[in-house]
């Protein structure tokens, strides 16, 4: 292991490192983008049992975080604290995600019961692999703009992944479902699933981790934990913005196979306006990254809360009833969404340095798996709320939905994310962490930090 967090990372590592987005994003971005849509229009399940699963399985994904956090704090291998994760947990989760997309000889129930199953062993196996992964953010470098370089580099290989995955799901699953969608859909994870597998060793290669401290203290309890994070006013802050702006506008992206099957009568289109948005982040992260290292992270957050608030009121107010007008509003949507999702990775490992500076106290997994609980209650709860709203408007899978229902599903599409962008920004106005205060908070805990030992 090198002997410090390199402030400054070769590109070899900081590609190599920031490519296990594209991985994990293979996966998240399908389970984003597709399950909720194949629970109800593949599998048959009601709309509100669908978004009950999803929202059962993502609390539950979030709840186990902060204890992977905690065990990958502790974990000490000759290959660092958090890589070995990378290989040990990279074929369970692929084994894991095609038994997602299974639809087994079931109905009512035990179909239900079934598909909860799967999407909890599955939750499971992506968060001991997640976890340590996003957790190497924090220990690989500890400078805040090189950090802003990673998140800006994740971003686009998640991107990447988002266009790969809105490109080839359904055509794959039309070509091996052949008429089936359910085993259709199988196929595509199985395919998914198989390039993700392949691109974390290459991780696990690129990326090293700092000597640990000469002195070493016994090992933390879950209590000492919680007592080091609770004065971490930064991270709070964070997860009180990103969690009110997920848990509203997840309504907006759930919405978009049902907005082109039922409301434009355009199907095939959903899948241009999925991968334009995925391809345009190529071109949106980099102009973020500008944004944030010109104006700081808080106030990339705030320009991308109002950037989201006026595409919103437009939507709600006009009429957009072809699908080139939905694919620019999505495209609009986009710009904000990205610049909240790169203003967040970016923040979040500041907030480490921030909780050391109060307490004494370095947690850098336990951070990151407490966060992602944050952020994945966050989602489930949005896509379980979602569910619930499409049952109170009436909705009912391939059928014709009636003209209540149709401007319910839009009433959804703009109040939920427009309260959740609002709460967002409210939020981040008393973020601790202004433009050069992160690097101060460096300076001065390494000084306080013992030596590492020498090397060989």
């Amino acid at each position: 292991m090198d002997r410090d967090a390199s402030p400054n990372l070769s590109w070899g590592r900081r590609i190599g490192f920031a490519a296990g987005d594209y991985a994990c994003n293979l996966y998240w971005q399908s389970v984003s983008l597709f399950l909720l849509f194949f629970y109800t229009d593949a599998v048959g399940l009601p709309a509100a049992t669908a978004g009950l699963i999803y929202m059962v399985a993502s609390i539950w994904d979030g709840a186990i975080d902060p204890i992977i956090g905690a065990l990958a704090d502790r974990t000490r291998t000759r290959f660092g604290r958090y890589r070995p994760y990378l290989l040990l947990g990279a074929v369970p989760l692929a084994l894991t995600f095609c038994l997602l997309y299974y639809r087994p000889p079931f109905e009512g129930w035990g179909l239900a019961a079934w598909m909860l199953g799967g999407h909890m062993v599955f939750r499971s196996c992506y968060a001991m692999l997640s976890i340590p992964y996003t957790s190497l953010n924090a220990r690989i470098t500890r400078s805040s703009s090189e950090r802003s370089t990673l998140a800006g580099l994740r971003m686009m290989f998640a991107t990447l992944a988002g266009l790969t995955v809105a490109l080839s799901t359904q055509p794959m699953a039309a070509r091996f479902g052949a008429g089936d969608p359910a085993r259709g859909y199988l196929a595509a994870a199985a395919v998914l699933a198989l390039v993700a597998t392949a691109i974390f060793p290459i991780v696990f290669f690129s990326t090293r981790e700092p000597a640990e401290a000469a002195e070493q203290g016994p090992p933390m309890r879950m209590a000492d934990y919680w007592r080091a994070l609770r004065g971490n006013r930064a991270f709070w802050i964070v997860m009180a913005g990103i969690g009110s702006a997920v848990v509203c506008s997840t309504a907006l992206g759930k919405s978009v196979l049902y907005y082109f099957k039922y409301y434009l009568h355009a199907e095939a289109a959903a899948r241009t306006a999925l991968s334009l948005g995925a391809a345009a982040g190529l071109l949106i992260v980099p102009f973020w990254l500008v944004v944030t290292r010109f104006t700081g992270k808080r106030n990339a957050w705030l320009v991308a809360t109002a950037w989201g608030l006026a595409g919103l009121a437009a939507f709600g107010i006009g009429e957009v009833r072809s699908p080139a007008l939905m694919i620019a509003f999505l495209l609009w949507m986009q710009i904000a969404s990205l610049g909240l999702a790169m203003t967040f990775w970016s923040m979040l490992p500041d907030t480490v340095e921030y909780g050391e500076w109060v307490s004494g106290v370095r947690t850098e997994s336990f951070v990151f798996g407490l966060g992602q609980f944050f952020l994945k209650v966050a989602l489930g709860v949005g896509a379980g709320l979602f569910g619930l709203a499409l049952d109170l408007v009436g909705y009912r899978p391939n059928l014709e939905q009636s003209a209540e229902t149709l401007e319910g599903m839009k009433t959804i599409m703009v109040a939920f994310p427009a309260a959740g962008l609002i709460l967002g920004g409210v939020a981040m106005l008393f973020y601790p962490l202004r433009h050069g205060t992160h690097e101060a908070i460096v300076g001065e805990l390494a000084l306080r930090r013992p030596p590492v030992p020498e090397a060989g």
